[in-house]
């Protein structure tokens, strides 16, 4: 079991809390439980509600697009599952343990009402959000350059 200080580094560490100060991580630290997950098992799935997000401790996990197949590997200090608790849309992809996986979870409720309460958190989601749609809008204009060659 990690300690509250042990959270707040490993939050640190994660890309979605990077900018974030480890006064303002505490909190998330606090309502964050920590779980296990098997390796083979599946801990998000595409199309369901998304309820919580994980922040990987241990282990890696794949990130699978039914339609696309595999489409990333995560390891430790990844963030999982943050976009259908953000927009509110059916989760786009599976999430499935590579490895055995020990995972920070944090509730859909409970990070909204952190986000209305510490705005330094807010500006540090909205910086991931910006970094993967530019992430997205490279790998779009590589797979386009391909495909026309």
């Amino acid at each position: 079991m990690l300690s509250t200080i042990e959270r707040v580094l490993l939050l640190k560490g994660a890309d979605i809390f990077r900018a974030i100060s480890s006064e303002d991580l505490v909190p998330v630290a606090l309502v964050a439980r920590e779980i296990d997950v098997a390796a083979g098992d599946t801990f998000i799935r595409q199309g369901e509600f998304g309820d919580c997000l994980y922040v990987l401790v241990t282990g890696e996990a794949s990130v699978v697009v039914r339609e696309a197949g595999q489409v990333a590997v995560r390891g430790p200090r990844s963030v999982l599952g943050e976009m259908a608790i953000i927009s509110g849309r059916p989760r786009s992809a599976d999430c499935m343990a590579l490895t055995d996986v020990t995972a920070l979870r944090v509730e859909r409720a409970d990070f909204w009402e952190l986000l209305a309460e510490r705005p330094p958190l807010a500006l540090g989601v909205i910086t991931l959000l910006a970094t993967r749609l530019d992430d997205m809008d490279n790998n779009l204009s590589t797979l386009q350059r391909a495909v026309q060659t």
